[in-house]
């Protein structure tokens, strides 16, 4: 019987001498393990980014939103020309008050777009104005970037000051401006003093108000002082149409998370009863929300693991046809070897050492090129990707499985060769 380092040593001259059959036979593992590899970065990479964006709406919590209704245009207006109708819609005080005092409700941040328009210059920007209560920058995952965030005196005193997001800066400041902190925002008849900047990095966007990162907050007492309950939509260069809404959206956070989902069959209990003749709201519940992704994930999970099995059976299915046809091209030497002392079993033994190499040296290059695949989307398409060592690792191992399992009846054959016969033929 051959020593262990014999037969790899042989192995890897015969895969030396038919370098163009070995690469060949090793494409259809490269190409099936490096588009799993690929396929399962870019899927883990959007999984991360979408649970990221959920769990930072706080899975803790129930997000109620005014959602605007159908009005009935024929019905008339004011007949003036600077204000044709006065919509009336929404989440007010009344709901606040009643979740307020529901079981299980542990706080409510409040907040409301005032609808006015921001520009810089003549140019209206995508930037939005809203009024929040205290705890809008932990609620919504943000953190400071550079000056304060606002306390207990600026909401009892109604002051004229603002917090900006990052994006803002960079829309209506100078490039290369560094710290705004100080510095006056216009919106139209009102001014406020910038006192810090917040930014959001988790890609939170409420529901009909957008991400944080595009709001200037100002107290929610500072906007009732200068707006009360009346903001102003735009609707031409001639005209405003007047909006009465109390707050377009509610963060309502639970005390205890096991209850979240009885606390939003009650919460939707009461604002269908409240709103029954306008549907002029909606409801998220971020851990429904988590919990259903996650669903999603586990079933295209399941279906990538199924895409690998087929294409790794077909990289198999091509090893074990190329092998076999070595095996008739190889006779003369297994005859000899055979002749001159080798036993079945170091002829078994070769040929499938021989495919293990090929199928796992096809599976480390594959790697390299799922790798490669997914750095090129993440860089050019710009989706986010994510690697797993698990993935890398597991698709090593099945490509070392698949050349066991697909290496061994070609294996089995070469070692069944009759010595005589195979030397009389040649």
């Amino acid at each position: 019987m051959m020593r262990f380092s014999d037969i790899v040593s042989l192995s890897f001259l015969n895969l030396r001498l038919h370098k163009t059959r070995s690469l060949l036979t090793s494409l259809g593992v490269i190409f099936g393990v490096g588009s799993v590899i690929s396929m399962m970065a870019i899927s883990k990479g959007a999984e991360r980014s979408a649970l990221s964006q959920i769990e930072s709406m706080g899975i803790d919590k129930i997000i109620i939103h005014t959602k605007k209704p159908h009005f009935d245009t024929t019905s008339g207006s004011s007949g003036s020309n600077s204000v044709s109708a006065v919509e009336d819609y929404g989440l007010d005080i009344r709901d606040y008050q009643f979740i307020k005092t529901m079981e299980n409700v542990h706080h409510i941040t409040t907040v409301r777009n005032t609808r006015q328009p921001i520009t810089r210059g003549e140019t209206r920007l995508d930037l939005k104005l809203c009024g929040v209560s205290k705890g809008f920058m932990k609620d919504t995952s943000c953190h400071l970037t550079s000056g304060r965030w606002f306390n207990d005196i600026d909401f009892s005193n109604a002051a004229t000051i603002c917090v900006i997001g990052q994006n803002v800066k960079r829309k209506l400041f100078p490039l290369g401006a560094k710290d705004v902190v100080g510095s006056n925002i216009r919106t139209g008849t009102a001014s406020y003093r910038i006192v810090g900047i917040i930014a959001n990095d988790n890609g939170t966007s409420l529901p009909e108000v957008g991400s944080p990162n595009d709001m200037i907050v100002i107290p929610a007492s500072t906007d009732m002082a200068i707006y009360g309950n009346y903001a102003s939509e735009s609707q031409g260069r001639r005209s405003n149409k007047a909006i009465l809404v109390d707050y377009d959206v509610m963060l309502v956070n639970v005390a205890n998370l096991e209850y979240i989902d009885n606390t939003s069959k009650r919460l939707q209990n009461y604002l269908d009863k409240a709103h029954a003749k306008t549907k002029d709201w909606d409801m998220i519940v971020p851990l429904d929300l988590l919990k259903q992704r996650e669903r999603t994930q586990k079933i295209f999970t399941i279906v990538m693991g199924a895409i690998a099995s087929i294409s790794l059976l077909v990289g198999g299915i091509g090893i074990m046809n190329i092998m076999l046809a070595s095996v008739s091209e190889r006779k003369k030497e297994i005859g000899t070897r055979r002749a001159l002392g080798a036993q079945k079993f170091d002829i078994l033994f070769q040929f499938l050492i021989e495919t293990v190499i090929l199928t796992t040296l096809g599976g480390c290059v594959g790697i390299g090129l799922g790798l490669g695949l997914s750095e090129i989307v993440k860089r050019y398409a710009e989706m986010p990707t994510e690697a797993s060592m698990t993935n890398i690792i597991g698709s090593l191992l099945i490509s070392s499985f698949v050349g066991v399992v697909f290496g061994t009846y070609p294996a089995w054959r070469a070692a069944q060769q009759n010595p005589i016969d195979v030397l009389r033929s040649e």
